[in-house]
């Protein structure tokens, strides 16, 4: 008659196996959600963001300190709660079956690290409608701004009611990028083993997962520039232009230069056209060649 199986001891191993499996999957991944967004950490449930606008900068002291009052604005980014899970019958580990499931820890893991992409490109692609710091779609047309008298701006080009697939221009080269991914929870592989616990006395199972929590928001409007138009040169010039046009409440010069252009896959084509190629059609020397960076999202 064979020994009985301990199963704790089994479970055990197999759990720090699974846990380096999951952590293998997140070092394997590729991540692009940082390309365009600001990791910032938080402390709570939500997090407030009332010092975004006019950022305070150097200028000549004359007289008092020109204090920046930086609550003026009311944006908080409330963060979410995320997870996945997978359950390994007791049976597996009875009949030295529960190897399979490697691959799958693996796999989680990886998706673990990849997750912001989603959510920061998906609110990215939605800009055209959430709202954004100052109380206006985050793409729109009619920013308010601190100037006397007052006066508005814009950070789309061409109609922003046009049905093609917007793409869009960013500033990614400053600490703060358009986008900020909230992180209050990373994800971490996480186990319930123990054999005493309802879910194995009741599923004959135990289980292994990971969660995390946190959420993405917009930064500053003026790093970004959005366009539902063609892609071609005519378009991104007129993009460059109105990012670098744009000035702070004082009428000086944000200097914002842009470095990347994010589209979906259905412009991926019109992308590297633009800014890939050395010489046009007409074998002049192409002006685009390579000015930006270029990022192809597939969570467009």
């Amino acid at each position: 008659m064979p020994a009985p199986i301990d199963i704790n001891a089994v479970v055990t191993e197999s759990s720090t196996a699974f846990a380096a499996r999951f952590n293998a999957g997140m070092g394997t991944a590729k991540p692009t959600y940082q390309q365009v967004a600001t990791v910032l950490p938080s402390n709570a449930g939500a997090t407030g963001y009332g010092w975004l606008g006019d950022s305070p900068r150097l200028k000549e002291w004359i007289g008092d300190r020109q204090l920046k009052e930086l609550e003026k604005h009311k944006y908080t980014i409330i963060n979410k709660l995320f997870e996945a899970s997978v359950g390994v019958a007791r049976v597996d580990y009875e009949d030295n079956d529960y190897g399979r499931y490697g691959i799958i820890f693996e796999q989680m893991g990886y998706d673990a690290a990849v997750y912001p992409d989603e959510h920061v490109f998906n609110l990215l692609k939605n800009g055209f409608t959430e709202l954004c710091y100052d109380g206006q779609p985050f793409f729109d047309v009619d920013h308010p701004l601190e100037t006397t008298p007052a006066s508005v701006a814009s950070n789309v080009v061409g109609d922003p009611a046009a049905l093609g697939s917007p793409w869009f221009l960013l500033d990614t080269s400053r600490p703060i990028k358009p986008l900020i991914w909230q992180e209050r929870i990373a994800p971490a592989f996480t186990a319930m083993t123990e054999d005493g616990n309802s879910e194995v006395f009741m599923k004959d199972k135990y289980y292994f997962g990971t969660r995390a929590r946190g959420n993405a928001g917009y930064s500053f409007w003026q790093m970004a520039v959005a366009c539902k138009e063609v892609l071609d040169s005519a378009n991104f010039e007129a993009a460059v232009a109105k990012m670098m046009s744009l000035k702070d409440g004082e009428g000086s010069s944000l200097k914002i230069r842009p470095t990347l252009l994010v589209v979906d896959v259905s412009n991926r084509a019109a992308a590297e056209k633009l800014l890939k190629r050395r010489t046009l059609d007409n074998g002049e020397d192409n002006t685009h060649y390579n000015e930006v960076e270029l990022l192809v999202s597939q969570d467009l």
